[in-house]
């Protein structure tokens, strides 16, 4: 993919023109000429998604190229406007993305140009008749996220361990990050605004304590070095899912995507996926199932059980923070329902005895 001057990435969805889109096109796409493009539905979060329904000359239709796509990268600013991430993401499609074998969104065209924009024209779901995770509205089925991990454990085999990953920049290292976004969630009067929210009803006890969740972060950061490193997701929760007619999952969003300990995205996923009572019932199991799922795709020695479930216990430290999450980048629904599912497990799992904070 391509690493294109400034001056050529739109930074404004008016930006967005049918002859931008050709250019960009032409390079994997050879003769292909966007002849109409018009801007359909804008979704803003944490990036900007911008549908978009094109037409095209003979050639374009001879690559088979769709009638609509989805632009993402960072068109709309705000107070947590994180340009690495668009950046990132471009940077997915465009390397490491091509070599894994995942359910994900195909991509059409990525480029970038660092610390100033990112952006990928992605497949349409919708024409595979896929539907998207949204925790406010529902959780997932125990045997839905069985599919999950499986999934998960396909990427994180692939690269288990692999000196090729010390080229990326890693979880723990990022987050522990002086000036990182985790801490500006937790300014004090931030922080009192959301815990004495609805959204941080599930947050009991020590779970409250602001000095005390802020020791929990940085001693999870540290820990995390400790366990195996994969290549992770790095934010594989299910608003970042999409699910084929059949149930089939696959994950859309790939902004964080790092080297990382494998049980990052195994705690995250499960926790806040799984209705509390589901998560209770079938955690343990999952989680055996999961490392089954490492040796079935190469990974030659798992951790043992006993390690996986106290990696998972310590986990449950940075979906915490979800009730947090300003209402720039998630909806306050959604940072509602995951603050009741990790509310509810940081307690279950003593993840501040865990972590010996």
């Amino acid at each position: 993919m391509t690493v294109i001057p400034t001056s050529h990435l739109p930074l404004r969805v008016e930006e967005i023109t049918a002859a931008w889109l050709t250019t960009v096109l032409d390079e994997r796409f050879p003769g292909t000429v966007v002849t109409e493009a018009h801007v359909g539905t804008v979704i803003a979060g944490t990036a900007t998604k911008v549908r978009l329904l094109l037409s095209y000359n003979a050639a374009g239709h001879r690559h088979r190229l769709p009638p609509t796509m989805w632009l993402k990268g960072g068109f709309i600013r705000h107070d947590y406007t994180y340009d690495k991430s668009f950046v990132n993401e471009a940077k997915f499609f465009g390397t490491w993305g091509q070599k894994l074998d995942i359910n994900k969104p195909q991509a059409y065209w990525s480029g970038w140009d660092e610390g100033v924009q990112g952006l990928v024209l992605l497949e349409d779901l919708a024409a595979r008749n896929a539907t998207f995770g949204n925790a406010s509205i529902s959780l997932i089925s125990i045997d839905q996220q069985a599919q999950a991990l499986e999934l998960l454990a396909k990427m994180h085999a692939k690269w288990w361990e692999s000196p090729e990953l010390k080229t990326l920049k890693n979880f723990s290292t990022a987050w522990e990050a002086a000036g990182d976004i985790v801490m500006q969630m937790l300014r004090p009067e931030y922080f009192e605004q959301c815990i004495n929210h609805r959204r941080c009803q599930a947050y009991t006890g020590p779970y409250r304590d602001r000095e005390r969740i802020m020791a929990g972060l940085r001693r999870q950061w540290a820990r995390g070095r400790e366990v195996p490193q994969v290549f992770a997701h790095g934010d594989a929760h299910l608003g970042n899912m999409f699910f084929e007619p059949d149930g089939t999952p696959g994950y859309l969003d790939w902004q964080s995507w790092q080297e990382g300990p494998y049980m990052h995205d195994v705690a995250y996923s499960t926790i806040g996926n799984l209705g509390i009572e589901d998560r209770r019932h079938a955690e343990k199991d999952l989680i055996a199932g999961y490392l089954a799922a490492l040796k079935r795709n190469g990974v030659a020695n798992p951790p043992e059980f006993a390690d996986a479930w106290q990696a998972y216990r310590r986990h449950a430290m940075h979906g915490f923070m979800w009730p947090f999450t300003p209402e720039e980048m998630q909806p306050v629904e959604i940072v509602t329902a995951e603050g009741d599912c990790f509310g509810a497990a940081v307690s279950d799992l003593d993840t501040f005895g865990a972590l010996g904070v």
